[in-house]
């Protein structure tokens, strides 16, 4: 990720997160291993973007929440796999530390949003 100020947008920063890790795939043949990491994490970061886009059209708060849920699932997803590539030195692994911050950040506000989502509506 770059260091320019980051968007406000939850759904514009997950979908920045999610071309950021498209970006970072190692270009050419792969060994299996790089290539599953890199396959599973294109999917959870992609994924978690879409459940946002979904959930701002949802017609419930509990679909809301729901889906938000999803989004954060998908999160904490991404940075585990974000810590296998740097762990285990992977093919561009040296891409995922920015990408682990960012996935970090996410997840805490993602974490923020459920939290405030579920107590409001107690």
């Amino acid at each position: 990720m770059d260091k320019s100020p980051k968007p406000y947008d939850i759904k514009e920063r997950a979908f920045l997160f999610a071309c950021a890790v498209i970006n970072a795939y190692p270009r050419g043949r792969l060994d299996s291993a790089s290539h599953k990491v890199w396959s599973q994490l294109i999917a959870s970061a992609t994924s978690s973007g879409a459940h946002l886009e979904e959930a701002a059209a949802g017609g419930s708060r509990a679909q809301f929440l729901a889906l938000n849920r999803g989004a954060l699932r998908e999160m904490r997803e991404s940075n585990y796999w974000l810590r296998i590539l740097r762990t285990t030195e992977l093919e561009n692994f040296h891409k995922a530390e920015p990408l682990q911050d960012e996935s970090r950040e996410l997840i805490a506000i993602l974490a923020t949003i459920v939290r405030r989502t579920y107590e409001n509506g107690k």
